[in-house]
Formats: structure tokens, sequence, C-alpha cells
């Protein structure tokens, strides 16, 4: 099993996407809710796969993303975003991420994105 970051502003969904990683398929989440969270939790548990809002308060997901990819820069970053923008996602996508996918969320096809990225 593998160790994921979910950073989401919106507690309800960083808990839904948590809940189903952990209880439902035994990966160990580490969650937060801004970026000063994030890179903590990163810098302390190098998880494998960070699941990366786009819209967090006072920063952008893709500055977070190049700030996780300089503390470790095998770790795989999917960002998730309620505005399909595919400026964004070329950004994100050039910046390192594996993945774009929009809200609402398709849990199950987000777990064939983690399960593939483990390997």
């Amino acid at each position: 099993m593998g160790k994921i970051l979910v950073v989401d502003d919106d507690k309800n969904i960083c808990d839904l996407i948590s809940d189903f990683f952990s209880d439902l398929k035994g990966h160990t989440v580490y969650k937060a809710n801004n970026a000063v969270e994030a890179l903590d939790q990163a810098r302390k548990y190098q998880p494998e796969i960070a699941l990366l809002d786009i819209m967090l308060p006072g920063v952008h997901g893709v500055d977070i993303l190049r700030q996780l990819k300089q503390l470790n820069p095998d770790i795989k970053a999917i960002m998730i975003s309620a505005v399909d923008d595919e400026v964004v996602a070329r950004e994100a996508m050039a910046e390192g991420a594996v993945d774009y996918v929009t809200k609402p969320l398709d849990l199950n096809y987000l777990d064939t994105l983690v399960t593939f990225q483990l390997g």
C-alpha cells in the first residue's frame, strides 16, 4: 500500500478522499487543507502520491506542485479541480503532474490512477 497526501481546502472533500483511500483501500493517508500543511506533511512523511487541489487559499495548486517536486522529485501528483481548464491542466502537466481530474470526483477512477502510479 502507498502513502498518499490529500490536499484540499474543502474539509469534506479532503475527508471523503482520505476515508476512501485509507478505510476502503488500505493506504496511509495524510491530509492538508492549505499549502503550509501540505508542505509540512510532505516533509514529514514523504508521500508517494499527492492528490492536490488546484484552487487553495492564497496559493495556486501548481505552485504547491513545484514546491512538492523540489522536496521530492519522485512524488506523483494528480491535480484536482472544480474547473476543467485546459491551460491550467497543461501547466500542471508541464510542472510534473501525472494527471488532472475534475470535480465531482469519480473515486473509482481516482483509485485506478493511484493504483497505476503506485505500480
